[in-house]
């Protein structure tokens, strides 16, 4: 019998209109945002946000858990898109 794999719970998070049209116009404009695991393994609890700016790439220096890490990284979209919409 094959062993069971463990899942990540990442929670019931669902964004909003606002934070999809910030994550659409950031990944037209070279500004990707991506949960990575802090450990590797199956079933992660922990995640670093990893962020790139047209190809420059940065990391949270905290990590967050499962449960949090989508709504921060939708936090951060919003923020980029508010930062960056007039100047590019």
């Amino acid at each position: 019998m094959p062993k069971k794999v463990k899942k990540t719970d990442f929670g019931n998070f669902y964004r909003s209109e606002d934070e999809f049209k910030a994550m659409s116009w950031c990944i037209k404009n070279r500004i990707t945002i991506a949960p990575l695991a802090a450990k590797a393994g199956n079933a992660p609890q922990d995640f670093w946000i990893e962020i790139s700016i047209q190809g420059r790439i940065n990391r949270t220096p905290e990590t967050f858990t499962a449960k949090e890490v989508y709504p921060q990284i939708y936090k951060y979209y919003k923020y980029y898109y508010d930062k960056h919409r007039k100047s590019i």
